[in-house]
């Protein structure tokens, strides 16, 4: 239980040292590279996220559009 409630001697700058090197470390061995199905995903992912916002604002458009013209211009 005493390591639960004793406080940690190092500072949260030398945690993030240790944890840099190890990730530098860790890439150098095994550099990530994207590959062709990577890049394709997130093509899609892109797209689905960005169409239904692109038909929402279509849709508001054709909207205030409707409204400006059968409403306001009479």
């Amino acid at each position: 239980m005493w390591r639960v409630t004793s406080r940690n001697r190092k500072s949260i700058k030398e945690r993030g040292k240790k944890l840099e090197k190890s990730i530098e470390k860790k890439h150098e061995q095994e550099p990530f590279e994207f590959t062709n199905t990577d890049i394709v995903a997130m093509i899609i992912a892109a797209f689905q996220i960005l169409l239904p916002i692109l038909f929402v604002g279509i849709g508001l458009f054709a909207l205030i559009t409707f409204l400006f013209t059968n409403f306001f211009m009479k």
